[in-house]
């Protein structure tokens, strides 16, 4: 009789644990799960109406995914050190404005770059731009600023992996011309390097699709500070 009941006894008691622990980690991530799952209904709205920006404002779609990512996968990496909550907010913060700046350090320097240009965005400490300067000192502050977490990050493959993607994505870009959504829709033709490829744009509806497209993909590279946190846990923390 024993052996009979024991198989049963031994799946209830899994099940209790399972349900145990799937209880835990609810209560545990649930600020990561509410920013995913806004993260996942604005990616499949914004890829089934096709639409770019939010109406009537500057802010692209892509944009608002990409930081809302950057910060959820920096919380959640985070929050698997063990680390607290207001820890993981102001650094997770910090990480999502590290994830802007760079992507318009890359996006800005896509236009071009020369020595005397370089010297003068690290001379000028405006705060907005002016005469064709780029705040690039204050850029790199709030950059340097994410490392007050440093002793939560790790060097790894999925960060070096995310770099080369975003790396490969902005080589692609430029070397199409750099389309760009201007009005008119614009290109770039007065480096070499923008005929990498040779696209031969048919008309500015065809250069709008490949800004738009080139546009939100790279902003893969907003995303980026969010692995600098990807670092496993110690063995002898317990969930």
């Amino acid at each position: 009789m024993q052996d009979q009941t024991s198989p049963p006894q031994e799946r209830l008691t899994q099940l209790r644990l399972d349900r145990a622990v799937a209880s835990t980690h609810l209560q545990r991530y649930w600020l990561e799960l509410i920013l995913g799952s806004v993260v996942i209904g604005l990616l499949g709205y914004s890829s089934l109406s096709g639409s770019y920006r939010f109406d009537g404002k500057s802010l692209l779609y892509s944009s608002a995914i990409s930081y809302l990512l950057c910060f959820a996968l920096t919380s959640f990496f985070l929050n698997r050190q063990g680390a607290k909550f207001l820890d993981r907010f102001f650094i997770s913060t910090l990480s999502m404005l590290s994830g802007i700046v760079i992507f318009e350090i890359v996006y800005h320097y896509g236009f071009g770059i020369s020595q005397v240009q370089l010297v003068s965005d690290f001379t000028y400490f405006g705060n907005a731009f002016s005469d064709g300067f780029f705040p690039l000192i204050w850029y790199l502050l709030i950059f340097a600023s994410l490392f007050i977490g440093r002793k939560y990050m790790h060097f790894n493959k999925s960060l070096a992996f995310l770099c080369v993607i975003g790396g490969v994505i902005m080589f692609l870009w430029i070397g199409s011309n750099y389309p760009q959504a201007f009005s008119p829709p614009w290109v770039a033709t007065y480096l070499p390097i923008y005929y990498t490829f040779h696209v031969s744009y048919s008309s500015p509806s065809m250069i709008l699709q490949y800004a738009k497209f080139y546009n939100s993909v790279a902003k893969v590279i907003a995303v980026i500070p969010a692995f600098f946190f990807n670092k496993k846990p110690r063995s002898s923390f317990s969930y």
